[in-house]
């Protein structure tokens, strides 16, 4: 939305932007700072300071998520109203103080003493949901360092990473307020262990005048929703682990914290749209399994917050797949035939077949999802291969890059030159293409914590989501959009993604085209950050690529001129944005 729909075409005014917030969001906008109460753990700003400040004023305070003590500030007054909700209108940064990755955790925010939601650091717009309470940011302005390097933004803020910052609104009931009276807000940070990232606050001054305020509007009246054609997207973290094994012994697996606490971090600070635990099969206690499986069911909010049963098969033998039911009634199938811990003795592990024909005997739908392909500690043997349940390929987690040998962000230590997404599609194997965090830190969709096993998985980009293109937000529909690999892998921003081959969405199969008919793909993107670059991938090949300079949204059509009428081949897009993260498209295919 642009700022002139004032009359005969001017800008709007403070008393417009006002009553357009009232109107599209049922809320009555109100200051959302006038002073410190207590600074707490909190670091105070001084004079020096760069371009990144919404207004002149070089007042801040930056909360480390480490802080022993949160920071309290007052709103301006309340004023009277019959509208059920109050947006208290903020100005806030999120950021991380180091070029190495570090601990996540998260910000619980307070209300008059109410709890409201918990937020995490994000590097891109996010809207976060709890109860009747919601906190929609705008990322306006991104800053974001060379990989492994830092830059200094403000006399406080030094030796970062990243930093986002922009306006926020906070809804709340109004029934939590005081009319005539301010309110007190208050954040304390919420992480078990050190880290340098941080929360900002700033003073938001003419917030409604200074800054483009119209991306929150958007997010609170429920039409920030992306679309790809007729499909709404959706993002989702499909791959997590837990600290619990065998349901008695918490934070002994190679996880941390427990399958609850995982769900509520996905629901809440994460801000996920569908999530799935894959804890491995042989923490999960044989005796228990329904119990286990049926947690997506008792955490599902259909229409807000959809669960996936799924689980993991660790095959040290032939590779990882997690497994994805579409209902309940699923079982767990352990890799080791006694059932106990993976094992590297032939002679005692079953082979993907065996799972594929374990998953069959239950009758409710499923699919298959190989991961870390190329890892050299953790290899897939492609020559095991279903297409009937292997449909998704993980492309990304914070393993890194599995599309090919090189890719970056690399991510792990060592890996194969084969296995990896290219090797498939050059064997002529159809898979779809999806990410996930692989998160082992108890934060589902945020996993970036150097403090479990693999420390060095951990990089400068995010942890992955899958992106799923849908008619709505059902397991059902999540669950056959991953079937018909109508998704596409992010690094963990929520980039849009959108291409068609011949008008058909991606992960469709097309016919061999007659004499004259060539292959057309139809791109839209549209960043969280500026685009670098878009390429076209034929038959895991670039056959094109179109830089972008830091634009923010691109439309691309391209049509094969050298394809040959009755051939075989392959599509599918990659986009990189100049703070590196990326996204994949599903491929498409031809004959």
């Amino acid at each position: 939305m642009h700022p002139f729909y004032g009359p005969q075409g001017r800008r709007a005014i403070a008393p417009e932007i006002h009553a357009l917030i009232v109107r599209r969001t049922a809320s009555l906008p109100v200051c959302g700072f006038a002073e410190i109460v207590d600074r707490g753990g909190a670091r105070c700003g001084s004079d020096r300071m760069a371009g990144f400040m919404e207004m002149a004023d070089h007042r801040e305070w930056l909360l480390p998520i480490d802080a022993h003590e949160g920071l309290t500030w007052r709103t301006e007054c309340v004023p009277e109203t019959t509208l059920g909700k109050i947006a208290l209108v903020l100005s806030i940064g999120f950021g991380n103080g180091s070029p190495l990755p570090q601990p996540t955790g998260c910000w619980d925010l307070f209300v008059n003493d109410r709890f409201a939601l918990s937020v995490r650091t994000v590097n891109h717009d996010q809207l976060w949901l709890e109860g009747s309470c919601a906190l929609a940011f705008s990322a306006n302005r991104i800053e974001c360092a060379t990989p492994y390097q830092s830059m200094t933004l403000s006399s406080l803020i030094d030796q970062e990473s990243m930093a986002a910052f922009g306006p926020a609104c906070l809804t709340v009931p109004t029934c939590w307020l005081q009319m005539g009276q301010p309110a007190v807000i208050r954040v304390e940070p919420r992480s078990d262990v050190p880290s340098s990232r941080w929360i900002q606050l700033a003073p938001p001054g003419a917030l409604l005048r200074t800054a483009d305020i119209y991306r929150i509007v958007d997010m609170l009246s429920g039409e920030a929703r992306p679309r790809a054609g007729a499909y709404q997207i959706y993002f989702g973290d499909i791959h997590t682990h837990s600290g619990q094994v065998l349901e008695a012994c918490m934070n002994k697996g190679c996880g941390r914290g427990t399958r609850a606490e995982n769900y509520a971090y996905a629901r809440g600070a994460g801000g996920l749209d569908f999530y799935a635990l894959t804890d491995h099969e042989w923490q999960v206690d044989p005796d228990k399994i329904d119990a286990y499986l049926s947690l997506a069911d008792h955490y599902e909010q259909e229409g807000r917050f959809i669960c996936l049963p799924g689980f993991e098969h660790t095959d040290l033998l032939h590779g990882h797949r997690n497994v994805y039911f579409r209902d309940s009634g699923g079982t767990v199938f352990n890799t080791h035939r006694e059932w106990g811990r993976p094992t590297l003795e032939p002679a005692m592990c079953h082979t993907p077949r065996d799972l594929w024909t374990a998953m069959e005997r239950t009758g409710v739908p499923f699919l298959t999802v190989p991961h870390h392909p190329s890892a050299a500690s953790h290899p897939l043997n492609l020559d095991f291969h279903d297409p009937r349940y292997d449909r998704l390929y993980e492309v990304y987690s914070c393993w890194g890059s599995s599309a090919y040998y090189g890719d970056c962000p690399r991510g792990v230590s060592d890996r194969l030159r084969t296995g990896d997404l290219h090797d498939a599609l050059r064997r002529g194997q159809r898979y779809g293409i999806t990410a996930s965090s692989d998160g082992h830190d108890g934060h589902p969709g945020n996993a970036q914590s150097p403090l479990v096993k693999h420390h060095h998985l951990f990089h400068f980009c995010g942890s992955g989501r899958a992106a799923v293109l849908t008619h709505g937000l059902t397991r059902d529909e999540v669950f056959d959009a991953l079937y018909a690999r109508r998704c596409y892998a992010t690094t963990g921003p929520p980039i849009v993604l959108h291409v068609t081959l011949n008008g058909a969405p991606m992960g469709s199969e097309l016919a061999p085209l007659e004499d004259g008919a060539k292959p057309r793909l139809e791109i839209t993107c549209r960043g969280t950050n500026g685009l670098a670059e878009i390429r076209i991938l034929k038959n895991a090949l670039v056959v094109q690529t179109t830089l972008c300079h830091g634009r923010f949204e691109a439309e691309i059509e391209w049509e094969d001129p050298d394809y040959r009428p009755g051939s075989s081949a392959s599509y599918y897009v990659r986009m990189v944005q100049k703070d590196r993260e990326s996204a994949w498209s599903s491929p498409n295919w031809v004959g």
